[in-house]
C-alpha cells in the first residue's frame, strides 16, 4: 500500500472532491483575513473608553457592552486578546464615534454574529459598488455611499433585479 505524506496526502484525499478542496481553501482564506484584521491593533474597551471621556464612575466594559447591544458600536471578538476590539472606521480622527455608524449597523445583518465577524468581513472586503474599495475605506469620507451599498446588498428587494 502506498504511503502518502503532506501535500500528496491532501491531493489524494481531495481528488474528485472539489467542494472539499474549495471549502478548505475558503476556510484558510477566511482565517488569513481574520489574522490580518487582528494585526491592525484596533482599540479594545479601554481604548474606546479613553475616546469617550467617560466619568470615572462608569465602567468601560459596561459602556462598550451597552453600545454594542444598542447597535451604535461594532465590536469584533478577538480571542487572542480575550476582548472585543473596535474597527477604526467607526471613529473620526480625534476618536469620537461617527454618527452614521448606528445607521450602518442597523442595515447590516447581525443574525448569528455576536462576535461581529460577518459584519467586519463585509466592511473590510472590496466592494464593486465602491469601485473595489472596502466600505471601511470609504466610510470616513463618504458614509452615504457605504450606506447605499449596504442597503442595496442587505435591505433591498432581492427580486427587483430580475
Amino acid at each position: 500500500m502506498k504511503r502518502l505524506y503532506g501535500a500528496s496526502l491532501k491531493t489524494e484525499l481531495y481528488r474528485g472532491k472539489p467542494e472539499m478542496r474549495d471549502s478548505k481553501i475558503a476556510a484558510r482564506a477566511a482565517i488569513d483575513f481574520r489574522d490580518e484584521l487582528f494585526g491592525r491593533n484596533w482599540p479594545d474597551d479601554t481604548g474606546i473608553g479613553q475616546f469617550a471621556a467617560l466619568p470615572a464612575s462608569e465602567d468601560v466594559r459596561d459602556y462598550a457592552a451597552r453600545a454594542r447591544a444598542a447597535g451604535i458600536l461594532l465590536g469584533m471578538w478577538c480571542a487572542p486578546r480575550r476582548a472585543f476590539v473596535y474597527p477604526e472606521f467607526q471613529f473620526d480622527p480625534v476618536g469620537k464615534l461617527r454618527p452614521d455608524v448606528a445607521e450602518l449597523l442597523a442595515i447590516l445583518p447581525n443574525d448569528d454574529d455576536r462576535g461581529g465577524w460577518r459584519r467586519t468581513f463585509w466592511l473590510y472586503s472590496p466592494h464593486a459598488y465602491l469601485d473595489g474599495q472596502s466600505p471601511a475605506e470609504v466610510f470616513g469620507s463618504d458614509p452615504a455611499r457605504v450606506l447605499d451599498a449596504a442597503r442595496d446588498e442587505f435591505a433591498g428587494d432581492h427580486d427587483a433585479h430580475w
